[in-house]
Parts: structure tokens; C-alpha cells; sequence
């Protein structure tokens, strides 16, 4: 007889996962999460019949980790400026208190095994982020072009993340510093 599952369990290997992948890359082999999970590699498949499904499980749940602590207090009435750096230094924030969730996310968003759907309820989740972006292209604030400036936004978090990893003392010097160079490169006439 099966055992009934437990998300104790699951909450475990999706744990051994993030950690995996954070360290090895999406081809680790699952024979390593169900052993940093310290449970049997079948157990690993009773709660993900796939390593794809197991993919994006995690996905899905990084991906509402970081949401959550973006748009919590969220300021949906306050300016462009307010707004963005809201979601600045939250996102910042979120990545130096969980990089090895940070790390996995990067190879998690380049996986062809994330299915459509799971990407279309990630999208979802971001609604008032694409809204500013939206905003701010409507008022004429942003000086890039749309999708320079979200990648811009990433390049800018990810050198912020990876500087307060090494730098924690510095976390909020680096924090707003990095805003400032945003908001610059964002708002500047070229």
C-alpha cells in the first residue's frame, strides 16, 4: 500500500531541488535531489511522476515566493518612481535572502521544460508590474526602449544580488545605489 503524501515531504525535495539546481544546473540528475532531500528517489516520483513536472512545480513556486514579496504593501496609487523602486528593493531584498532560490530561478526561466501554462500564471502574478511598465511608457518616463529597460532592470537586480552576497554589510548602500543608477539609465535622455 502507498504511502499518503505529505507536504512536509514535498516541501523537502522542492528544498533539495532548489539547492540542486542552484548548484549543479537543471541536468543534475534527480538521484542527487532525493538524497539532498534524504528520502528515496522513488518517493521524489510519487509527488512528481517527471523531473519536467518537478521543474515546474518549483517554478511555480519560486516564482510565488518572489511575487508575494514584491507586491506585498505594493503602492498600486504612487508614482512611477515609488513604484518601481518599491519593486526594486523588494526584489533586491528577496534575492540576497534566498540565493540559492535566486540562482535556480535563473536556470528555472531559461528551461524549455516550463510548460505555457505554468509561464501564463507566472505572468499573472506580475500584473502590476507590467502595469508600471505600461504607466511609465504612457507618461513618457521611460528613455529605453520597453524591453531594454526590463532587461536593464534584471542586469542592474542581479549586479545589486550578486554585490550584496559578497558585501552583506553593504546591503543597503548597494541597494539604493543601484536604484539610482536604474532610475538614471531609465529616466536620462540620451
Amino acid at each position: 500500500m502507498a504511502r499518503p503524501r505529505s507536504e512536509n515531504r514535498r516541501a523537502a525535495l522542492l528544498n533539495a531541488a532548489t539547492k540542486v539546481f542552484a548548484e549543479h544546473g537543471l541536468s543534475a540528475p534527480t538521484s542527487l535531489i532525493s538524497n539532498t532531500a534524504q528520502v528515496s528517489e522513488g518517493s521524489l516520483f510519487t509527488y512528481f511522476k517527471t523531473k519536467e513536472e518537478l521543474i515546474n512545480a518549483l517554478y511555480r513556486e519560486i516564482r510565488l515566493d518572489l511575487a508575494a514579496a514584491i507586491m506585498d504593501d505594493f503602492p498600486r496609487k504612487a508614482g512611477i518612481r515609488i513604484r518601481l523602486e518599491h519593486v526594486w528593493m523588494r526584489w533586491v531584498a528577496w534575492g540576497a535572502a534566498n540565493p540559492a532560490a535566486r540562482r535556480a530561478l535563473r536556470y528555472l526561466s531559461i528551461s524549455n521544460a516550463i510548460t505555457s501554462d505554468v509561464h501564463a500564471e507566472s505572468g499573472v502574478l506580475f500584473g502590476e508590474v507590467d502595469r508600471l511598465q505600461q504607466d511609465a511608457m504612457e507618461q513618457r518616463k521611460l528613455q529605453l526602449p520597453p524591453a531594454m529597460a526590463s532587461q536593464a532592470l534584471k542586469a542592474w537586480a542581479e549586479m545589486t544580488m550578486d554585490m550584496i552576497e559578497r558585501h552583506p554589510e553593504q546591503a543597503e548602500r548597494f541597494s539604493s545605489s543601484g536604484f539610482q543608477m536604474l532610475w538614471g539609465a531609465l529616466t536620462s535622455k540620451p
